[in-house]
């Protein structure tokens, strides 16, 4: 039996009056770990007892073709007239039309993506039982409590039923910052599909092996303001001072990656830094790592955490996060969130070892959890 088989059985329960409707709320469907974290959830939901709709503000995105093709897929597409007062108008009657159709037609609802507004109001009006999921500490992106406050008075939170956290640092800077019920507010972390993970890594990979070398992997989005690659470059510049053999991969793309490839080549690094763009399949480049390398200021609980987990990597980061489950700090090299303390890190770095993770638990426990929320009155 696979790691999902246990959790997925809570999901398969006799629903007397036929199928119940359950639809989910994002942005698009593009690489990303909320992206991946959604896909997974979707396709391990039990079709045979829900029928599942996600809605998507741009029908867009190389993960749909993953998509398990009994989730109905829709559109809802905002208006995006230049004149002002008629785009409004535009969306105001769409948004009245929709809701007249979809007002409590399903059985529970969930805003999957944090910051869409318009997600946030549709899962209000769609059901009755409705989720809102928030996947990163919005303390750390809105530091001034003001404005905290007025970004989850947009979304209107009070009306949501129950909001999910990936963390428990993001639950709890949320109700230091937020009046709201303890009651309603929920740790449960993304599923991860360990299997399909593996099977992903198997595949062949452009960077030869290296087995002289210590390799770090980055991957995710290029954007200096979060993920501070070019602490992750200058710490990488200081490591290779003391050694010569370390290398890094660096997999992704986003709107900082010109600067990024100019630093590298400004601090020498061209022999030693990849730059391999974003991959519609990352997981070969793991088995090319020792180690995951994360440099950001914050972070939810990043997917790819678990997904270095999957398959036998190291973690060396700077943001310690923890969730109902496993306590990152237990599990990854932790270092100060400067490029000198990265780069002692990666310089001292040797393999670590680390019992495994049971995934099959992880899954069983959330999909409890999330079946929970979900078949609520």
């Amino acid at each position: 039996m696979d790691e999902y088989a246990y959790g997925i059985c809570f999901f398969r329960k006799g629903i007397e009056n036929g199928m119940k409707r359950i639809i989910f709320f994002a942005k698009h469907m593009d690489l990303g770990g909320l992206e991946k974290s959604l896909l997974t959830l979707l396709n391990h939901l039990d079709h045979t007892q829900y029928h599942v709709t996600l809605v998507l503000e741009e029908k867009r995105g190389v993960l749909l073709r993953q998509l398990d093709r009994r989730v109905e897929v829709r559109q809802y597409r905002l208006s995006a007239c230049p004149i002002r007062p008629v785009r409004r108008a535009l969306n105001l009657l769409k948004r009245l039309l929709w809701s007249v159709k979809n007002r409590n037609a399903y059985d529970f609802s969930c805003a999957y993506c944090t910051y869409s507004v318009i997600g946030s109001y549709l899962a209000q009006i769609a059901s009755e039982n409705s989720c809102l999921y928030v996947h990163n500490d919005y303390s750390r992106i809105l530091p001034d409590e003001a404005d905290f406050r007025a970004f989850f008075d947009s979304l209107r939170t009070p009306r949501f039923r129950s909001v999910v956290f990936v963390s428990n640092e993001s639950r709890d800077a949320f109700r230091a910052r937020y009046a709201l019920e303890a009651e309603r507010l929920h740790v449960i972390n993304n599923l991860i599909d360990g299997d399909a993970v593996r099977a992903l890594a198997s595949e062949p990979c452009s960077v030869p092996p290296a087995p002289e070398l210590k390799t770090f992997l980055f991957v995710g989005r290029l954007d200096e303001t979060q993920k501070r690659l070019s602490r992750l470059l200058e710490g990488m510049h200081l490591a290779a001072q003391q050694r010569q053999d370390l290398r890094l991969l660096i997999v992704g793309d986003g709107p900082d990656r010109a600067a990024c490839e100019q630093l590298s080549q400004r601090l020498g690094l061209s022999g030693c830094v990849l730059f391999l763009g974003a991959q519609e399949n990352p997981y070969p480049f793991f088995s090319a790592a020792d180690c995951l390398v994360l440099t950001s200021d914050y972070e939810g609980f990043p997917v790819v955490y678990y997904e270095a987990m999957a398959l036998g990597l190291d973690i060396l980061t700077t943001v310690p996060v923890s969730d109902e489950q496993v306590n990152i700090a237990e599990r990854a090299i932790i270092a100060a969130p400067n490029a000198s303390a990265v780069g002692a890190a990666m310089a001292a770095y040797q393999p670590q070892r680390h019992p495994p993770f049971d995934f099959a638990e992880a899954n069983d426990r959330r999909c409890r959890m999330l079946a929970a929320l979900m078949e609520r009155g």
